[in-house]
């Protein structure tokens, strides 16, 4: 006989249609929603198209908020943000995002490597770091997938659609000194084109939703975009 009271948290009631998300802080979220399932660009065969994208809401985390600004270095920070927040609004953990100062102080403490990291300096971090911090921060397992060159990115390809169909989370990308946050990939299985729909942490404007969407910010990209990034 089940007990005469309620057996779920009041923290896992999803809004109603339309509302606040109740554990948002204000950052765009989903900003991703309004590029559509392919790229405006894309031209492949229906029948060999293949599409997968992250489950359920998170926060666009990019430059200069928080009212620091770390344009230049602080990419990486931000991307893990995004992906910390994804736990975060699907009810996976009560911990908040943390700043970048905070992900300093956990990196001084889990990561030899960053024992003697100054807090509030400008030192970069990459994919590995936030391995870690995912992992002991949240308590959960990471894959790391290298690429030794954007061909052999191409070539990780079914990996990539496997994880969103199977975990749905945000996935962050390191190319050359550069961070980003994959979100959906479109795949064509007979000529290899591909499509990712990044999140991109290096914007500093405003939250405007319309604006980023515009300056591409938001948006599917196609590997010579990480060609550039990697070229410098």
């Amino acid at each position: 006989r089940l007990p005469a009271e309620p057996l779920l948290l009041p923290a896992c009631a999803l809004p109603w249609a339309g509302a606040a998300h109740p554990r948002a802080t204000g950052k765009p979220i989903n900003p991703h929603a309004a590029c559509g399932a392919r790229p405006s660009w894309w031209k492949c065969a229906e029948g060999t198209t293949r599409t997968a994208a992250v489950r359920g809401v998170y926060e666009y985390s990019h430059y200069t908020q928080d009212s620091l600004d770390d344009s230049g270095w602080g990419c990486a920070y931000r991307s893990l943000q995004t992906c910390v927040s994804w736990y975060r609004l699907q009810f996976y953990s009560d911990k908040e995002v943390p700043g970048i100062h905070d992900i300093q102080r956990l990196l001084q403490r889990i990561d030899e490597a960053h024992k003697d990291i100054v807090i509030g300096s400008k030192k970069w971090i990459g994919t590995v770091e936030a391995m870690y911090l995912l992992q002991d921060y949240l308590g959960v397992d990471c894959r790391m997938l290298y690429c030794r060159d954007v061909a052999d990115m191409a070539s990780q390809v079914p990996q990539l659609l496997q994880h969103f169909e199977q975990e749905g989370t945000p996935v962050m990308m390191g190319a050359g000194q550069y961070a980003y946050t994959l979100v959906s990939i479109c795949f064509d299985t007979a000529t290899g084109e591909v499509g990712f729909l990044i999140v991109d942490p290096h914007y500093t404007g405003a939250d405007n939703i319309k604006s980023i969407l515009q300056k591409g910010w938001v948006g599917w990209k196609g590997l010579d975009f990480f060609q550039k990034a990697t070229d410098g």
